[in-house]
């Protein structure tokens, strides 16, 4: 059992919970979900060309979902994986709504870090974002929590030179996990996960290998798939954004589901958001 709790000691992260709040006098950089967002004057906003639910192709303004002044957040950020100062900032086309499993998906989310915030101002929205993609500006709120990785995605955490069956992990993790919350918002630790692991679908699709479906995958070359399989461990959350349902308003992603920005650690520690890859699961 100790070496299952070295183990454990090893691949916990530390993941900031992220609470909504009734959003009243913001100054322009503050962290938050929706409203407008707080940019570079010339700032240009993200497009995305895709086909919507009914097969109609159109290049539509990305929504924005929200940004994090990273000197409030720097408190919370035990592990020091993000930038201490700045602004991070998040996009994602709601009438596409990619799914991530897609290579052709890249460019549908967008990611933007600025260090500088200097002449910044808050930006309107494009005249033809839709108010149904106009998110509802919320407050939030930062609180620090230990962060085990899912079953789904353990085995890619598991350090390699770990001496221990898997299976005996699984096990432990089965009587010391805490209770399944997939309705969460948070930075960093690891992805609530509602379907499937995540880690190798973001690897196969920056290659430009499809995941939506079982055949792609046999027909991945077994040498491919197991280069594959170690990459997946350099990915790591950025950030869970969950569905809102409130009494007055309603942000679903599918059926009630999440949306997952990952990164490769190389690239977080570089400060490197241009390749972050969007995932969205749902019951």
């Amino acid at each position: 059992m100790s070496k299952i709790k070295d183990v454990i000691k090893q691949i916990q992260q530390n993941e900031i919970v992220i609470k909504l709040k009734k959003a009243k006098k913001l100054s322009p950089d503050a962290s938050k979900f929706g409203g407008m967002p707080y940019l570079p004057s010339d700032f240009v906003w993200p497009r995305y060309e895709g086909a919507d639910y009914d097969e109609n192709i159109a290049n539509r303004p990305l929504s924005f979902l929200g940004q994090f002044n990273l000197a409030e957040i720097k408190k919370f950020d035990s592990d020091h994986l993000l930038p201490e100062t700045g602004l991070l900032c998040f996009f994602y086309e709601m009438e596409t709504g990619c799914w991530g499993f897609d290579p052709k998906d890249a460019g549908c989310s967008r990611v933007y870090y600025f260090e500088n915030t200097d002449g910044f101002v808050t930006i309107d929205f494009p005249d033809d974002l839709s108010d149904d993609y106009k998110i509802k500006e919320y407050a939030l709120s930062f609180k620090q929590k230990k962060s085990l990785p899912g079953y789904e995605e353990i085995e890619y955490h598991i350090p390699e030179e770990a001496d221990i069956e898997f299976e005996e992990l699984e096990e432990y993790l089965e009587d010391h996990l805490p209770e399944e919350d997939f309705e969460r918002h948070k930075l960093l630790g690891y992805a609530d996960v509602i379907q499937s692991e995540m880690l190798t679908e973001c690897e196969r699709t920056i290659r430009g290998l499809y995941c939506g479906d079982a055949e792609s995958y046999q027909n991945t070359a077994e040498d491919d798939s197991a280069d594959i399989e170690l990459a997946a461990r350099n990915w790591t959350l950025l950030f869970q954004m969950a569905s809102i349902m409130e009494d007055d308003y309603e942000l679903l992603w599918g059926d009630c589901g999440n949306l997952y920005f990952y990164i490769q650690k190389q690239d977080l520690k570089e400060k490197n958001f241009d390749k972050v890859w969007l995932i969205l699961q749902c019951g």
